[in-house]
């Protein structure tokens, strides 16, 4: 009986270091199997990246040049168990990447990935542009020229020290820019959008979430159904719409420039220095409109309107709400 036991042993023993040697770990901590792949590819110049992951994060930074380096990490549910077992083993010999040229192609929704949550760590030389696609995991991208292209299902996503554009999308996640070079466009349905430091213009539109934007270098333009707009540092042309939310807005308008407002029961606040210049014209059919800074009247005024010039009136501020206060501080 004690001969059996050991032989019993040994056997497993036998098993887990060959599943170890091919990359497999066994039950994952989300149930199932779980197993890693790694890929070094060679390129020699500009890289092209494309991603497509089912469900699962991916990372993306930037690396020395003329290498890409892949790490995948799978987790693979199936019944009976020895099927999970057999894709996770296919999954590790042959993950689901391509390569022509400096073209790579990582993952996919074909049968290879069927049923398993794939997460990438992904390393580029700088010179690298990526559009990245996702069912339900983030995306996160750091430090690589662009321009990049990101759309999930209900993951975020972030972008930070890009040189060049980028459009992002999300149906429920938030989505995170900072040090753009480029232009940035963001929409998702139901999460917040944050960009700071943004060069080049900004388009963005969440259905329920909040929008702040920091330090903006051009023309901003966004829209909300029911959360906030606040926007800091800001000088160049502004377009704002909300639904329901209020809106924060902290700056000076640039000469000729135009800011334009429009809240449905929100409020508006804008915050101005002393030496600011603008005309300004604000109208709210039921709530009050305050000027706490000094102001020279234009025209016909009353409690829910106001036409007004601030310092020399080099640039447009136009504001409406429908039963929010508007705020000159």
């Amino acid at each position: 009986m004690q001969m059996m036991r050991s032989r019993k042993f040994a056997w497993w023993a036998v098993l887990v270091l060959a599943f170890s040697a091919a990359g497999l770990t066994g039950c994952s901590e989300h149930g199932g199997v779980a197993g890693t792949a790694d890929r070094k590819l060679t390129v020699d110049g500009p890289v092209r990246l494309e991603i497509v992951n089912g469900g699962g994060d991916t990372h993306v930074t930037a690396g020395p040049a003329g290498e890409v380096h892949i790490h995948a990490e799978f987790h693979v549910r199936a019944f009976p168990w020895r099927d999970a077992q057999t894709r996770l083993a296919e999954l590790t010999r042959n993950p689901p990447v391509t390569q022509q040229g400096n073209l790579i192609r990582v993952g996919g929704y074909g049968a290879s990935t069927s049923g398993s949550t794939v997460n990438y760590s992904i390393i580029v030389p700088s010179e690298t542009q990526v559009r990245a696609t996702t069912g339900s995991g983030n995306i996160e991208v750091i430090g690589i020229e662009g321009p990049a292209n990101f759309s999930t299902g209900s993951g975020a996503v972030s972008a930070t020290n890009i040189s060049g554009d980028v459009q992002a999308s999300t149906g429920s996640g938030a989505v995170q820019l900072a040090a753009i070079q480029g232009q940035a466009q963001a929409s998702t349905g139901s999460g917040n959008i944050s960009a700071a430091e943004v060069r080049g213009d900004v388009r963005a539109s969440t259905g329920s979430g909040s929008i702040r934007i920091a330090g903006p270098g051009d023309a901003v333009v966004v829209g909300t159904g029911s959360g906030d707009v606040n926007i800091a540092s800001a000088a160049s042309d502004l377009r704002v719409r909300t639904g329901s939310g209020n809106i924060t807005i902290n700056g000076d308008p640039e000469a000729t420039t135009y800011w334009d407002f429009r809240a449905g029961s929100g409020n508006v606040i804008l915050q101005v220095s002393p030496s600011a210049s603008f005309r300004f014209y604000a109208r709210s059919k039921s709530g009050d409109i305050d000027a706490a800074i000094p102001i020279v009247m234009e025209g016909t005024t009353g409690k829910h309107e106001l036409r007004a010039r601030i310092g020399d009136g080099k640039a447009r501020v136009e504001v409406e709400t429908s039963s929010g206060k508007i705020a000159l501080r």
